[in-house]
C-alpha cells in the first residue's frame, strides 16, 4: 500500500529519504582505456568491429579529477566496475598493483563523500577465460569465485554496496543469440542457457564470499528491465510474444537464482531505459520472443533516443512497482538517454525521477538513482556515437565538457527532491 503522507507530496514536491544515493554509473572497459587483457580488446583488435576502445576516457589515470567533477554536481554516490582482466591478466596470476589501484579508487570516492557501488563483472571477461570456454563451462563459477575472493578480501571493509554481475540476460542475448559481442556465437540458444545459469550461480557464489568478509554488506545484481508490452493487445500472437520476451528478459534470471530471491539478494539493481513494443514474427528467433516495433519517424506522439529506444518514463514506475513485490530494496543502477539534444536529456532525467517518486509513493523501497553515464564513453558496438554522458569528452586532450543537463540533475541531487506534476 502507498504511504498517504508521501502520496500527498505528489501535489507539489516529492522529498526523497535522507541518505538517498544520487550519482552516475560507469564501466571499466568503457572508460578506463587500454584494457588489453580482455575479450573485447581482442575483438576490437581483430578488425571485426568498426570501433576500438583505445584510450577510452583515460579514467584509469584521471579518476580523481573525474570524481571531483561528480562531487561538484552534487552526487553522493558513484557506481563503477572492477576490470577482472586487470586483476587476473593471466590465469592464476593476480596483479597486486591493479588491486591496489582499485583500493585507491574506492578511497578517492570516500574522501569526496561519494558512496562506492562496486560492480565485479560488467560484460568483459579476461581473454584467457574466453579461450577456455567462458561462461559456458561449469568451472567458470569456480574461476569467478577465486577472483571475487581476492577483491572482497581487499575491499570489503571499505565497500558496503556490491553488484556481482551486470545485466546477465543482456550479456547472453548479445553474446550467444545476436552474436555481436564476444564470444560471437549467434543463434546459440543452448550455450546462452548454460551461460545464464552459470552467471546466476556466479552471483550466488559471489554473494556468499562478500558476506564472509562483510556480513552487513549489501550485495545484488544489476538487472536490465525493459518494460515489455504487445503491439496489439487484442492479437493473441502479440500477447504471447510479449509474455515470452518478458519472461526471458525479466523473470528467467530470478527463477535461476532460486526462491526466495532474498536468500541471495540484498537489493536488486534496476537498469531501465525504454519500453519495448513487441509484435509476433514468424521468422527466426523472433518466433519465440517477438520483434520490437519502433519507428523513430512515426507521428503517434512517441519519443525516441538517438539509438531508437522509446522514451517512456511510466515504464520505470511500473517496473519498480513490479520488482517491489520481492520485498527487497531496489536501486536504479542505470537510467539514461543517448541524445545530442540537451533539452531532451534534462526532460528525460526529470520525468524519470518523477516516475521514481511515484513508485516510491506507492511503496517501492528504492535506495538510490544512478544516471548512465557520467561522461560519453565507448558504447560497445556503437563506439563513441552514442552520447549518454552528463559530460562530453574531447578525446584529443581528454577534456570533460559539462552539459546543461548535468546542472539540471544537480538541482535534484542537492535538493534531494523533485517538483511534481499532478496525477492525470
Amino acid at each position: 500500500m502507498g504511504n498517504p503522507s508521501v502520496s500527498a507530496q505528489l501535489r507539489n514536491t516529492f522529498r526523497f529519504p535522507a541518505g538517498f544515493l544520487w550519482g552516475a554509473s560507469t564501466a571499466s572497459h568503457q572508460v578506463e582505456g587500454n584494457n588489453r587483457w580482455n575479450d573485447w580488446w581482442e575483438l576490437e583488435e581483430s578488425g571485426r568491429l568498426p570501433h576500438r576502445s583505445g584510450e577510452a576516457c583515460r579514467h584509469f589515470e584521471l579518476y580523481e579529477s573525474d570524481f571531483d567533477l561528480a562531487r561538484s554536481l552534487g552526487h553522493t554516490g558513484h557506481r563503477f566496475s572492477i576490470e577482472w582482466s586487470r586483476i587476473e591478466p593471466r590465469e592464476g596470476h593476480f596483479d597486486a598493483a591493479a588491486l591496489d589501484h582499485y583500493i585507491s579508487v574506492v578511497r578517492a570516492l570516500k574522501v569526496r563523500g561519494l558512496e562506492p557501488v562496486v560492480t565485479l563483472h560488467h560484460f568483459t571477461n579476461p581473454a584467457w577465460f574466453g579461450h577456455r570456454g567462458g561462461w559456458t563451462r561449469a568451472d567458470s563459477v569456480r574461476l569467478f569465485r577465486r577472483y571475487v575472493e581476492r577483491v572482497a578480501a581487499a575491499l570489503a571493509s571499505e565497500v558496503r554496496f556490491w553488484i556481482t554481475v551486470n545485466e546477465p540476460t543482456v550479456y547472453v542475448m548479445r553474446a550467444f543469440i545476436a552474436g555481436d559481442w564476444p564470444p560471437c556465437k549467434p543463434g546459440s540458444w543452448i550455450q546462452a542457457g548454460l551461460a545464464l545459469r552459470n552467471l546466476c550461480r556466479a552471483h550466488s557464489a559471489g554473494y556468499a564470499i562478500i558476506h564472509k568478509y562483510r556480513p552487513q554488506a549489501m550485495v545484488g545484481l544489476a538487472h536490465s528491465a525493459p518494460y515489455v508490452v504487445p503491439l496489439a493487445p487484442a492479437r493473441r500472437v502479440d500477447r504471447f510474444a510479449a509474455r515470452m520476451r518478458d519472461f526471458v528478459l525479466n523473470a528467467l534470471s530470478f527463477r535461476l537464482l532460486g526462491r526466495p530471491p532474498s536468500r541471495v539478494l540484498d537489493f536488486i539493481g534496476i537498469n531501465y531505459y525504454a519500453r519495448q513494443v513487441v509484435r509476433w514474427s514468424a521468422r527466426g528467433t523472433a518466433t519465440l520472443v517477438g520483434s520490437e516495433h519502433k519507428d523513430i519517424h512515426c507521428n503517434d506522439g512517441r519519443q525516441f533516443s538517438a539509438l531508437g529506444w522509446e522514451v517512456y518514463p511510466q515504464g520505470l514506475q511500473e517496473t519498480l512497482r513490479r520488482f517491489a513485490v520481492y520485498q527487497i530494496p531496489l536501486i536504479v543502477t542505470e537510467n539514461g538517454i543517448a541524445t545530442s539534444d540537451e533539452a531532451q536529456r534534462a526532460s528525460f532525467i526529470e520525468a524519470h525521477v518523477r516516475a521514481l517518486a511515484r513508485a516510491m509513493s506507492d511503496g517501492a523501497n528504492v535506495l538510490g538513482y544512478f544516471y548512465w553515464t557520467l561522461f560519453d564513453n565507448y558504447e560497445w558496438t556503437e563506439g563513441r556515437s552514442a552520447q549518454f554522458g552528463l559530460m562530453a569528452v574531447d578525446t584529443s586532450n581528454q577534456t570533460r565538457i559539462e552539459r546543461p543537463a548535468a546542472r539540471a540533475f544537480e538541482k535534484i541531487c542537492r535538493s534531494n527532491s523533485i517538483p511534481m506534476e499532478e496525477r492525470p
